[in-house]
């Protein structure tokens, strides 16, 4: 995450009686990492369990203008599962084109 990082993310669900798995979600972007001054990152932290000694892995987590990014990539979008008129978002820039919230 020390530069710029391609990211892909899929959101699905598992039937829990069949197991089938179902995509509803699946967004691309190349976001910034968390060393850059326009980060597009946030540091969560990594906690250490008092009685184990083991460490949590470091986890980050998107900032509202990394996951608006990840969204104006939906490459499939399953709109009877997700309501994406909802969602927040904040653009850096200009609204691209092939983003779910171009007004075109």
């Amino acid at each position: 995450m020390h530069m710029k990082m391609p990211c892909l993310i899929a959101c699905f669900t598992i039937a829990p009686d069949t197991g089938v798995v179902r995509f509803v979600h699946i967004m691309a972007a190349i976001l910034n990492g968390h060393t850059q001054s326009d980060s597009d990152w946030t540091y969560v932290g990594s906690k250490v369990n008092a009685t184990t000694g083991s460490r949590r892995t470091e986890t980050y987590n998107t900032t509202l203008v990394g996951t608006t990014k990840l969204r104006d990539g939906s490459v499939y979008l399953d709109p009877t599962a997700i309501d994406f008129k909802r969602w927040r978002q904040s653009h850096a820039g200009r609204v691209p084109t092939y983003s779910i919230f171009s007004p075109t």
